[in-house]
């Protein structure tokens, strides 16, 4: 009887880890949506259509940046969601025409997805739409990539981002690449 009653648990705990195993195959995307989210959905989609962005890679550089947490500061004062330079955004406000800029209003989610978009796209024009270079100039600065490449200390291509001089930016370069992966992954098929 004893005997009987264990195997039935043991019967019984199977089916549950079945049962568990199944409903996390069959709720993969949702689940991933939880580590991954789409805050600020229809700005991100905007602007990135304006700037001729994937928007999965605006929303990677956010994730990034600051985890949507549209209140993020840096060590060294970038702001906001796509974590702006005060003296970034300024140049960049003063670009699009935008008056009465102050480095207050880059916690405004809609103007730092703004600013931040156009400033990929820019970088995307400096380097010829190359993605690799595009995510190290955003972090690491547009002059540092180019100097590194003058100089060949990187050869510029993503299997070679070990290369990368600056240590923080040779990590921000493989976690944007691989977040900006996922992201397609979830989300492009919707």
């Amino acid at each position: 009887m004893v005997i009987r009653l264990q195997k039935l648990k043991l019967v019984m705990m199977i089916i549950c880890c079945i049962i568990v195993i199944a409903m996390l195959i069959i709720n993969y995307n949702s689940i991933l949506k939880i580590f991954y989210p789409l805050h600020y959905k229809k700005a991100i989609f905007t602007y990135a259509d304006e700037y001729n962005l994937d928007p999965y890679l605006v929303a990677a550089i956010i994730k990034v940046e600051s985890k949507f947490n549209e209140d993020a500061i840096s060590e060294r004062g970038a702001r906001g969601l796509m974590q702006i330079m005060p003296s970034t955004g300024e140049w960049i406000a003063g670009e699009l025409g935008i008056e009465d800029f102050n480095p207050d209003l880059l916690y405004g989610p809609k103007l730092n997805i703004n600013l931040g978009s156009w400033y990929l796209a820019h970088l995307k024009k400096i380097f010829s739409n190359d993605l690799t270079l595009v995510i190290a100039a955003y972090n690491g600065g547009q002059g540092n990539v180019n100097r590194w490449l003058e100089l060949k200390q990187w050869s510029g291509r993503h299997r070679d981002s070990d290369q990368i001089p600056f240590p923080e930016t040779r990590a921000y370069v493989k976690k944007v690449t691989k977040t900006y992966q996922r992201y397609r992954k979830i989300y492009q098929s919707e």
